[in-house]
């Protein structure tokens, strides 16, 4: 099997034992108990099972693919030496972990810590450690304009727009003479549709950015149209125009702003 096989069954080991194989009985306790908590324990020597098991495999396929070798070229110490460092870094990486609050980025980093793992000892057992950093090093500016201009379509844009469209924002807001039963009811439910809106606005020129930097435009106005259909019902159920016009105004904003972004970026790195 080819190393980069290898590298891929690794990380689909790893998806098995962190959402298939791990009961949410395991999740609750670690995140209890902590280090304290034996689901933790079984939670890495599970990993490391399944990394043994996996390298195991591909190693036997590998070795009956190329006939020159046999099983006993199989590196059995070398084997173990990785499914222990990706067993003892899961137990590590998950530990930690547990003392943070359930996030989104906690789930993003603690995934990301534990591909990087593998990938790090994958490279280290197939000696490929070397033409890694080689092809890290490679990196250029059009990597670095792309990464650049992802960060600046979601919270510089967002706050731009935000700016804006405060003279628009101002007329709609809610009278200020409410009861205080009202505010104490509503307060949580608006801040919460706001922070709703701000996060489809994010994953909107994302997307909108990503379809111009792969020169695909048609799919922008697919996904313009998409949404606007969402909200047509209630654009058209709005008894005030000023509504109709500050949601206009806000996506048509963000989408040209998103594709003059893109279109720059497309610039310096084409």
């Amino acid at each position: 099997m080819e190393q980069l096989g290898t590298v891929v069954c690794l990380v689909i080991a790893h998806l098995l034992g962190d959402f298939y194989l791990q009961p949410t009985a395991w999740v609750e306790s670690r995140n209890a108990r902590h280090l304290r908590s034996p689901s933790l324990y079984y939670h890495a020597l599970l990993h490391g099972a399944l990394a043994f098991f996996t390298l195991l495999v591909t190693s036997v396929i590998t070795s009956f693919a190329h006939p020159k070798l046999g099983f006993a070229d199989i590196a059995l110490p070398s084997l173990l030496l990785v499914a222990a460092g990706i067993a003892v870094s899961h137990f590590v990486i998950d530990a930690a972990k547990s003392y943070a609050k359930p996030t989104v980025w906690a789930f993003v980093f603690d995934q990301i810590a534990h591909i990087t793992v593998i990938i790090v000892l994958w490279a280290l057992l197939t000696d490929q450690l070397s033409s890694l950093l080689n092809k890290v090093l490679l990196l250029n500016h059009k990597h670095f304009v792309a990464a650049l201009a992802y960060l600046i379509v979601l919270k510089p844009t967002s706050i731009f727009i935000k700016q804006l469209l405060s003279p628009w924002s101002k007329d709609l807001e809610l009278p200020s003479k409410t009861s205080q039963s009202n505010a104490l009811v509503q307060l949580p439910v608006h801040n919460t549709l706001a922070m709703a809106g701000q996060r489809i606005g994010y994953l909107e020129r994302l997307l909108i950015l990503t379809f111009v930097l792969v020169d695909q435009f048609a799919a922008i106005g697919f996904l313009v149209a998409a949404k606007s259909i969402f909200r047509f019902g209630d654009l058209t159920k709005s008894v005030d125009k000023k509504l109709t016009e500050y949601v206009l105004l806000g996506t048509l904003s963000s989408v040209v702003i998103t594709i003059a972004i893109g279109l720059s970026a497309r610039w310096f790195i084409t």
